[in-house]
């Protein structure tokens, strides 16, 4: 007669598998446990090759099942034991058997070069071999729930990811941000991570979840896995969130992945009438259990917590971290000064550890944040001692869809409706993963005069209204055009269209926005119209104005502007075909110029000029330097190695190609050429060569 477990110990036979590749072992408890997730602990000691021991914990994967994943780089025998918490379980307690990992042999690099850590220099990732990796994530912070459908959306996603680049995904393990628990947005095929009254994990939810996890290994794509939002932790509890981590180690730990402790780890929930008390509670509270994460991990994986600024300020304890993550802003161009000053104040940080920016400035939010930005962003970041860059999508990382935009916020507000798969082609996403001392002069700017509607003193006071604004002009037919630069304030908020097509929107009067328009204009008659809107503002008096500058180059050396003033034309309403060459504007009213640039109430505008400099980044022995150009500047390099022979390019961020300057033999500084289009930032690269042909 068999007795209790003779079953699973018959069923323990040696196994295979490939190095770094995942092995799950399943073990059946013959036992029934009336709360199999919360009475019982199942754990799996592992023995390499090499002797060295690791314990790995097992996870409920439903019913009287439990599962362990195991992984490692060693090629040999690998003996595991099994330890139940349950020691009279014989079904569970003290089975053992054998793996043999064998040498893998495909060209997934996780699996050829070994999973990632930090390396000992504290600035930058490696794999296990030594191999560097660089950090190229995308942000699915919802990309588990069944709005990003399997397999088709999820499967399009992350081929469309893979082909530009990307090399990680941020993604929360089903605890989400921007609503409540038990949002119906959160769930996917198989509902939620937890049960509503938190007594027990859905196994169900986390086998959906597996799918999608190790399709983005599968793809070469790391998972950043986020254990929860941050204001989860009050509602769930520091010891339950123990035990969520503890499942997710157990699911995803054999798999090449980062962790992310929580999602802005001190922001208390939207709607709490607690704040303060929930942001100390939390701070303690994630201290503890990333605490808890690091001695539970027999993978030791890279630890972060997603900030509300910097990662090293979200617990008591920033040594129990072992990269630095930050979130610098959505704020357009006004994000750029936060974004450098906290970059350089994380690399200056001790104790010492990689910096990625993990979220910053979403392409496409409330319609800001257009891929001029994202390049500056991402080269800017690189450039300044980063160890990646992580790029973000609005319509992505909530998963807008066509037919079901993600909808209001906790606090009503919308962030925008551009559905996933619209989002995944912006341009951005691609020019992101396209890739001493210097001296520039940056772009300056022509103003026109402060416009506005003629009604009373728009300068002291307007309408909380929309106004529209109409100007056209004529481009002498057989110019051709080298660049056309655009700057735009409106106080509060503007969208622009040139000849009927949008060209970008703001609503940070402050901080002007430039576009590149060449593409958009033509021999003859053209037209630039905005859509400029006064908002409601908690003050007496709420001004309002327009404040143009289009400054138009010729490829042969002659140049026109195009500025605001009383020529243009505006009206109340919005009429039919306003945008377009073909519209009369004779029935609009002319424009009521109400003050010069500079003029109170306005001032002096703030572009962020100051931090529009070049970034640079070499090797100390100066033999290979790249130079970020976010204005397209003309720079001069100092210093250069007179014993060396440069090999000098530039480098397109928006179309990812070369263009070759020539070679350069500098017994101290050299001048490099103009850029060969001013309308976009550009990288240049030098590089020491013996070979001058």
């Amino acid at each position: 007669m068999n007795g209790p477990g003779q079953a699973n110990r018959e069923r323990l036979k040696p196994c295979t598998a490939k190095a770094n590749e995942m092995i799950e072992l399943t073990f059946a408890s013959t036992k029934t446990y009336a709360d199999p997730f919360n009475d019982v602990d199942l754990d799996v000691s592992f023995t390499a090759p090499d002797g060295r021991t690791v314990r790995v914990p097992a996870f409920w994967a439903g019913e009287q099942t439990w599962k362990a994943r195991y992984a490692s780089s060693k090629i040999g025998r690998h003996r595991y034991r099994t330890e139940c918490s349950d020691k009279t379980n014989r079904s569970l307690h003290s089975l053992a058997s054998v793996i043999e990992v064998n040498p893998y042999t495909g060209d997934n690099p996780f699996y050829l070069h070994g999973p990632i850590g930090v390396a000992a220099d504290k600035k930058h990732f490696e794999h296990a071999d030594g191999k560097p990796f660089l950090w190229l994530a995308d942000t699915w912070w919802m990309g588990l729930c069944q709005r990003l459908s399997w397999p088709d959306d999820f499967k399009t996603l992350t081929a469309d990811r893979v082909e530009k680049g990307f090399n990680v995904v941020q993604i929360v393990a089903g605890l989400y941000p921007d609503m409540p628990a038990f949002d119906g947005r959160g769930a996917n095929e198989a509902g939620f991570p937890w049960t509503t009254n938190y007594s027990r994990v859905n196994p169900n939810y986390f086998d959906a979840a597996d799918r999608r996890i190790a399709w983005l290994v599968e793809s070469g794509i790391a998972p950043c896995i986020v254990g929860a939002w941050g204001y989860h932790l009050p509602w769930l509890g520091v010891e339950p969130m123990k035990k969520h981590w503890r499942y997710l180690v157990a699911r995803y730990g054999a798999y090449p992945v980062f962790w992310c402790v929580a999602g802005e780890g001190l922001m208390p929930y939207y709607l709490s009438h607690t704040k303060s008390e929930d942001a100390a509670f939390q701070k303690k509270g994630w201290t503890e259990v990333a605490a808890y994460l690091r001695g539970i991990d027999p993978f030791h994986h890279p630890i972060s917590i997603h900030p509300t600024d910097m990662a090293r300020r979200q617990l008591e304890d920033a040594g129990l971290l072992d990269f630095d993550m930050l979130q610098t802003g959505h704020s357009d161009r006004a994000s750029i000064p936060n974004t450098i000053n906290l970059v350089r104040a994380s690399r200056a940080a001790a104790p010492p550890m990689p910096t990625i920016n993990a979220e910053v400035c979403y392409e496409g939010i409330l319609d800001t944040c257009f891929d001029d930005l994202q390049r500056f962003m991402v080269w800017s970041c690189l450039l300044s001692g980063t160890a990646g860059h992580t790029y973000g999508a609005n319509g992505i990382w909530q998963v807008n869809r066509r037919d079901a935009a993600y909808g209001k916020s906790p606090h009503g507000g919308n962030w925008g409706n551009t559905s996933w798969d619209d989002a995944m082609r912006l341009p951005g996403s691609r020019q992101v993963g396209d890739w001493m001392t210097v001296d520039a002069t940056g772009p300056t700017v022509q103003w026109g005069d402060w416009i506005w509607f003629p009604e009373g003193d728009p300068a002291k006071d307007a309408p909380v209204a929309k106004r529209y604004f109409h100007k056209t002009f004529e481009i002498p037919v057989g110019e051709r055009i080298a660049s056309a630069t655009l700057w735009l304030s409106a106080d509060d908020k503007f969208t622009a269209f040139v000849n009927g097509r949008k060209v970008g929107s703001n609503r940070d009067w402050q901080r002007p926005r430039s576009y590149n328009v060449a593409p958009h204009l033509q021999a003859g008659r053209n037209v630039l119209a905005v859509e400029a809107e006064n908002v409601k503002a908690p003050v007496e008096l709420n001004p309002a104005g327009l404040l143009c500058g289009l400054e138009i180059h010729f490829a042969g050396g002659d140049k026109m502007g195009v500025l605001s003033d009383a020529t243009w034309r505006c009206a109340r309403k919005e009429t039919a075909g306003w945008t377009t060459p073909g519209f009369d504007d004779g029935n609009w009213s002319p424009a009521k110029a109400i003050g010069k640039y500079g003029d109170l109430p306005w001032g002096r505008l703030d572009a962020g000029d100051r931090y529009l400099m070049p970034y640079v980044a070499g090797t100390r022995e100066r033999n290979a330097l790249v130079i970020y150009l976010p204005a397209a500047q003309k720079a001069t390099v100092h210093h250069l190695n007179p014993a060396e022979d440069y090999r000098a390019e530039f480098f397109n961020p928006v179309t990812g190609t070369v263009t070759l300057i020539g070679f350069v033999r500098q017994s101290s500084d050299w001048a490099a050429p103009a850029c060969p289009d001013e309308s976009h930032d550009w990288v240049l690269y030098l590089l020491a060569t013996k070979d001058t042909k």
